[in-house]
């Protein structure tokens, strides 16, 4: 980057003869005013899957780089679940760790049509330019679920030719690209004729890849061509391309030398004097990485770039005539990208149903943010072609448009996977900017900012709400639902306006605030808070922009129909013996009693399960340890009885932590909390005993005990779980009468997920396993020997097992593999 960067400086410094108006700037200095200040985040995020069903759990993980390294820019993610209407199904805000990365979780709710849905991934700071966020298409199934009609007799098909460059020239040869597409946007192969409007063949096209292809075409002067494609019934389908411009410029590039490309340009005869000097310029991420002025009356008609230097990604080459109008623009892959691939041991392998599988692997990267993936493969054992963290990071994020099986352009380096990346290239739009714009200072409006922690913010006016006020403060008391206590205050500007900042909580805070004019302290005025993004996103434009209704649920042939077939009857089910879906756990549903109402009320996803009392029947008891002393026998409540030793007795010896995040990584990296094995919850935020030991047993409304089921909270030993009364975290009357009270949402808390073990027997079977997604971990960390280490069950119908890690390093080194094991 330091090499860029004094490349940079060199041609900015070089006196070239373009000229410069007062409206125009140049492409140097357009670039230099994006890279300053206009930085490009990127967020990859990986779910466990594509297709779900209503009532599971989406299970996540989400990286945001900046420069090709984890974002030191903006702490807070936001991701969400859009339906193809563009209603905000589900949303989250997460607090990114020092390595720029979140573990996440999306419950579907049951009442969810089928259809395709979007998941969206993004910082604030990423809002300011729409086109930069991270979107993912899935499909959910439930009960309303019909299946696909037959076939259309005539396919539907679209193809779309793009001159290299963009634009024909009559009278020269052009290559063209091109991409065909099915009615759900997927790839489908294309073979047929180019004709000119007299009906004369002038070339063939057939696609090479994944619905792309290309052809060379002699285009000559008033003619107009289009593509013909026999199908099916003898019907003939017809794409017209784009209409010849008799004067211009075509645009080339080689790309199939490792150490450099070539971009070669071509003039036509007509108006050729206005085509003589041209500007060819390239970058890459903002930074100008490649320059030269070409005379074409000279016969310079080429530029070559080294690509030692520079880094992996997609580069941007642009040709501008004198008055710095674009000509001609192409994308280039430079694939200067190293990915490591984790040395795995498989150490426990046994493929028949609900068996345990034990697994271990190691990465050179000492400090990285990883996350560990196992899913049932059924029939499918194609490896390496899903969107990925390298794929995205350093391809997708800077295109516009579905790609197709990104990951495949990562699998290597072979001449025919860089050829068909270089189809790609062609065929894809760039998303990033535009020159015309930005060289007449059309920069993008930043109206989000850049948020390094939760804020609180508004505007300060007199009781006519007319006048602001110009002095004075707002006094904050903000009350966590995870015990978070906090008392602030925020000066208000001479423009009324006031803002509070480096607020953290989690899930949910009652906010209470009330202004004051320094001027008039008994004056009343009003404040006016303005609601957070988290809190007023109800609708997106970012939705799903391809069909995933891919799969045949009624084909009992395939396992993964079987699955969605499963889970959409499960759903439908009613009655006594209903099966609930719990993230990828089913426990039967019983009979509406005291504890049930409690537990619906309070509790919600894997807190579901567990042992649950009301501390209503306990009267009269010192705190809540005495109370779970007497509802639970084999709980053992020991010393100091302000701060007592918690021990489970039916589980001593198994006492442990869940480990220690290496040397670098925050904390709060790990998603549970545990004192001898034992995790404590408050309104399901993990949070220390200290805490709990705080609690009155009178604002304690709801208990939750977990022993085996523990495990689906991340303990080892158990979990104990204590809601709080609703309504009552603020609730000093002198706060209700002088203070203005909202909910506030907070960071959202990273659930564990729930591994079935069969070898204990307190684990109660299912009764039949279908899981798809066997194991899920966002935030694996290593033992102290540096290795990680987990352990799976297989289900009752797979024998094959899908295992995907990857992760970003301290340094940005890509970490990523993807295995079939059977």
């Amino acid at each position: 980057m330091r090499k860029i960067l004094l490349i940079l400086l060199f041609f900015i410094c070089c006196d070239l003869s373009f000229s410069q108006t007062n409206t125009l700037i140049s492409p140097d200095s357009a670039l230099f005013v994006l890279n300053s200040n206009y930085p490009q985040e990127k967020v990859y995020l990986q779910a466990d899957k594509t297709q779900y069903v209503a009532g599971e759990t989406i299970w996540m993980k989400a990286w945001c780089a900046l420069e090709g390294q984890p974002s030191f820019l903006s702490r807070i993610l936001y991701i969400d679940l859009v339906s193809s209407e563009g209603k905000v199904i589900q949303k989250k805000m997460y607090k990114l760790d020092s390595l720029g990365s979140a573990a996440a979780d999306i419950d579907i709710p049951k009442e969810s049509v089928t259809g395709n849905y979007c998941i969206n991934a993004y910082t604030l700071w990423m809002r300011n330019f729409p086109q930069y966020l991270f979107k993912k298409s899935i499909y959910i199934y439930n009960k309303d679920y019909n299946p696909k009609p037959g076939k259309n007799s005539v396919p539907v098909v679209k193809i779309q030719f793009l001159p290299e460059g963009g634009n024909l020239i009559a009278g020269l040869t052009n290559r063209i690209a091109f991409k065909a597409l099915d009615e759900n946007g997927f790839p489908v192969n294309a073979k047929g004729d180019i004709v000119d409007n007299t009906g004369k063949i002038a070339a063939a096209f057939v696609t090479a890849y994944d619905g792309m292809g290309s052809l060379e075409l002699e285009v000559e002067a008033g003619k107009t061509y289009t593509a013909t494609m026999p199908v099916a019934g003898g019907n003939t389908l017809q794409f017209r391309l784009p209409v010849p411009q008799e004067e211009g410029i075509t645009m080339r590039i080689e790309n199939n030398n490792a150490n450099r490309l070539a971009v070669l340009v071509n003039r036509a005869e007509k108006k050729k004097e206005k085509y003589g000097k041209l500007l060819v310029v390239a970058q890459m991420n903002h930074q100008l990485v490649a320059k030269a002025v070409l005379n074409l009356d000279e016969g310079q008609l080429a530029l070559p770039i080294a690509k030692k230097g520079l880094p992996a990604g997609v580069m941007q080459v642009t040709i501008f005539n004198e008055q710095y109008e674009p000509l001609a623009e192409r994308l280039a892959f430079i694939e200067n990208y190293e990915i490591e691939q984790p040395h795995i041991k498989i150490e426990t392998l046994n493929k028949t149903a609900r068996a345990n599988n034990q697994i271990s692997f190691s990465v050179n990267a000492q400090l990285a943010a990883l996350s560990c993936l196992v899913t049932s493969a059924y029939a499918d054992t194609v490896t390496g072609i899903a969107e990925n963290i390298a794929s995205s990071l350093l391809l997708t994020s800077d295109l516009q448009g579905h790609i197709n099986n990104p990951g495949y352009y990562f699998k290597d380096k072979q001449p025919a996977t860089l050829q068909n990346l270089d189809l790609l290239m062609m065929t894809q739009g760039w998303r990033r900017f535009e020159w015309k714009k930005v060289l007449h200072n059309d920069f993008a409006k930043l109206v989000y900012p850049v948020e390094s922690a939760i804020s609180f913010g508004g505007i300060v006016t007199k009781s006519d709400r007319k006048e602001v006020v110009k002095s004075g403060t707002v006094s904050f008391i903000i009350k966590g639902v995870d015990s978070t206590s906090i008392l602030a205050e925020a000066s208000i500007t001479d423009k009324g306006e006031f803002l509070l900042k480096d607020i953290n909580y989690s899930k949910e805070a009652r906010v209470a605030y009330m202004g004051t004019d320094n001027k008039q302290q008994n004056y009343i005025v009003d404040v006016k808070m303005r609601p957070n993004y988290i809190d007023s996103l109800s609708r997106s434009a970012d939705k799903p922009v391809v069909n995933l209704d891919t799969t045949d649920v009624n084909n009992r042939k395939s396992l993964l129909a079987q699955y969605l077939y499963s889970g959409i009857h499960a759903v439908d089910t009613t009655g006594d013996k209903a099966i609930n879906y719990l993230g990828n756990v089913t426990v039967s549903a019983k009979r509406v009693s005291k504890m049930d109402s409690l537990n619906k009320e309070y509790a919600g996803g894997p807190f579901q399960l567990g042992k649950g009392i009301d501390p209503a029947d306990y009267k009269f008891q010192r705190n809540v340890w005495t109370i779970l002393q007497q509802a639970f026998p084999g709980i053992n409540v020991e010393g100091n009885p302000n701060d007592p030793t918690i021990t489970f007795s039916s589980f001593s010896g198994l006492g442990g932590t869940a480990g220690t995040p290496p040397p670098g990584m925050d904390e709060d990296a790990l998603s549970v909390l545990q004192i001898a094995g034992i995790s404590y919850y408050l309104n399901e935020v993990p949070v220390g005993k200290s805490v709990i030991n705080a609690l009155l047993p009178d604002d304690v409304a709801f208990i939750k005990v977990f022993k085996g089921d523990g495990a689906v909270l991340g303990a080892k030993v158990g979990a104990i779980a204590f809601y709080t009364k609703k309504g009552g975290v603020v609730n000093d009357p002198s706060i209700e009468k002088n203070y203005t009270i909202e909910n506030k949402a907070g960071y959202a808390i990273t659930r564990a997920f729930y591994v079935p073990d069969y070898s204990k027997n307190e684990q109660a079977p299912l009764s039949k396993d279908i899981r798809n997604t066997l194991y899920w971990n966002g935030r694996i960390i290593p033992a102290k020997d540096g290795k990680y280490r987990f352990r799976f069950s297989n289900n009752d119908i797979g024998d094959k097992f899908r295992l995907v890690i990857q992760g970003l390093g301290k340094n940005g080194n890509l970490i990523y593999t993807e295995q079939i094991i059977q």
